[in-house]
């Protein structure tokens, strides 16, 4: 009795996130009310600036007072009291849902870019896509190669091994590629987002392990409890909805920025249209820019009354969040074209539980 009691203690169970789908629109030419649309998604925009990695003294968090938490590097957020990010760093722009348990407090608008999620009133992640936040050793833009040299990218990452409870991800050699997972110290990780095409670093997720293991952003395996998957069931779809559309809007633009391009205007009618192609991909299991029911995206824009010179579509399905979505657009040939074509104005963005879609547009 006590081997079968040790053997059901100690068994390791596999748990393996469905595959991450993406899907671009193919170059084609298609006529919509009379007007010749040209749909591109094989061309290649690249910036090879160098980004000089910012060499900072480390902090020593458990010393900080709230009187300089703004020296704080970005991972040294997390743990702090939902009160000193106010006292830091004022009110949010907006607040943001997940279906995590922690909420986003999303800064735009007051220095750099950056979100820190709080659960419980304690910080437990923190994001930027920013060249202006202070990291620890390493800053956005960075080259891989140099990072790697600061951080160890391993395949195999145990992030919990206390008593009966052990989780380890695996992850690919495309994800070490694109978004390896760090430690930084005890409890805390970095997912570190790399557009592969350039070689640099896009942006960076601080992240507790409790939080981290809610995502199940990669492969993993685990014994005894852990955190719960998220219950979409459970979820309220308009605050999570309303709170991803603008973030990748503005991660979007955030890109297209770094990239030298003008950033793109946020289009609410193309946004419905959009939501509806993650509703449906999502209701109809299916994953294509063709829906069953709704046709390709000229007959979707169309009988959403929208007037346009251009437009092109991105599709994700099955990502954490916004965030993982863009970077994996971002290092896919096709859906960077899009994100990066000058030409493209407006955005709708639409976002049905983990079902993304982009409408990019230029109106007529």
């Amino acid at each position: 009795m006590k081997a079968i009691l040790a053997f059901l203690l100690t068994i390791a169970l596999l748990y393996f996130l469905g595959s991450e789908w993406l899907e671009s629109i193919e170059p084609e030419n298609f006529k919509d009310n009379n007007q010749e649309i040209e749909l591109e998604s094989d061309s290649n925009s690249e910036n090879n600036q160098e980004v000089q990695l910012q060499n900072e003294t480390n902090h020593e968090s458990e010393n900080e007072t709230a009187d300089n938490l703004e020296d704080f590097f970005l991972h040294e957020w997390i743990g702090q009291d939902a009160e000193n990010v106010y006292n830091i760093l004022g009110d949010p722009d907006r607040i943001d849902e997940t279906p995590f348990g922690y909420k986003w407090l999303v800064y735009t608008s007051s220095g750099p870019f950056k979100m820190i999620g709080v659960h419980d009133n304690k910080v437990v992640t923190t994001y930027t896509n920013s060249e202006d936040v202070i990291l620890d050793g390493i800053a956005i833009g960075g080259n891989y190669e140099t990072i790697s040299s600061v951080y160890s990218f391993e395949k195999s990452q145990t992030v919990l091994n206390s008593g009966l409870k052990t989780v380890t991800f695996e992850l690919t050699e495309q994800e070490l590629l694109g978004r390896p997972l760090v430690k930084i110290k005890d409890g805390i990780w970095a997912q570190l987002y790399f557009d592969t095409f350039n070689e640099d670093l896009s942006s960076v997720r601080y992240i507790n392990e409790e939080s981290l293991i809610k995502h199940r952003a990669y492969s993993m395996t685990y014994s005894g409890e852990i955190a719960e998957a998220v219950d979409w069931e459970k979820v309220n779809q308009e605050e999570w909805v309303s709170g991803q559309e603008l973030q990748i809007l503005e991660l979007t633009n955030g890109i297209r920025e770094k990239h030298g391009l003008s950033t793109l205007e946020g289009h609410e009618q193309t946004s419905e249209v959009a939501y509806l192609h993650s509703k449906d991909m999502h209701d109809e299991k299916y994953f294509s820019h063709t829906s069953p029911s709704q046709g390709e995206l000229s007959d979707r824009l169309e009988e959403g009354d929208i007037n346009y010179q251009l437009a092109g579509e991105n599709i994700a399905a099955h990502y954490v969040d916004g965030i993982e979505a863009v970077e994996g657009w971002l290092n896919s040939e096709g859906h960077r074209v899009n994100l990066l074509k000058d030409d493209f104005t407006h955005l709708g963005v639409g976002v049905y539980r983990d079902y993304y879609t982009q409408n990019f547009l230029t109106p007529r």
